[in-house]
């Protein structure tokens, strides 16, 4: 009874990891996904910067393409939206907990149709605290709100890799 369970538990594994095995082989590795969505990332046009926040975003997306051609063929639009929360907390001693949740909405347009080719929204979020000092308080909010502008951008760029390899299919 035992040895027949065991056999047909070993099959299974032995099937499954050949499905597995046989299956990582279509799979591209990260410098094929570079090279085929390069040349589309680089056909973008970023949005004017505006603000503090824009300038981030851009900077981050910038930092991931490497340069960009200068007749683009997609324009990317986007809008940043963040909220905070505090939480006052702990027994005797003043300190306060801050929870920023950010958002980037996003749309990828080709210039020459007009056509919207993808969209979407992503939201991540930070947690920072300081005990007692008001100014701690802001700097480490300000600093919660630019690493949340850095991680937004990047889930932006995984985002668009997705949307351009699936073109290439």
């Amino acid at each position: 009874m035992w040895s027949v369970n065991y056999r047909k538990s070993l099959t299974i594994i032995t099937v499954l990891w050949l499905a597995f095995g046989l299956g990582a082989c279509s799979l591209s590795t990260v410098g094929n996904v570079d090279g085929n969505t390069s040349p589309h990332f680089q056909k973008i046009a970023l949005p004017e910067v505006n603000s503090r926040a824009r300038q981030l975003m851009n900077r981050t997306l910038t930092d991931y393409v490497g340069s960009f051609d200068s007749d683009p063929q997609y324009a990317l639009t986007y809008q940043l939206s963040s909220a905070s929360r505090s939480v006052l907390s702990s027994a005797g001693v003043d300190s306060s907990l801050d929870t920023t949740k950010m958002s980037v909405s996003y749309s990828l347009q080709d210039i020459q149709t007009g056509d919207v080719l993808t969209d979407g929204s992503i939201e991540a979020f930070a947690t920072s605290g300081t005990i007692s000092s008001f100014h701690g308080q802001d700097i480490s909010a300000d600093f919660a709100a630019e690493r949340l502008i850095k991680l937004l951008a990047e889930r932006l760029y995984q985002k668009l890799q997705l949307y351009f390899l699936s073109l290439d299919r």
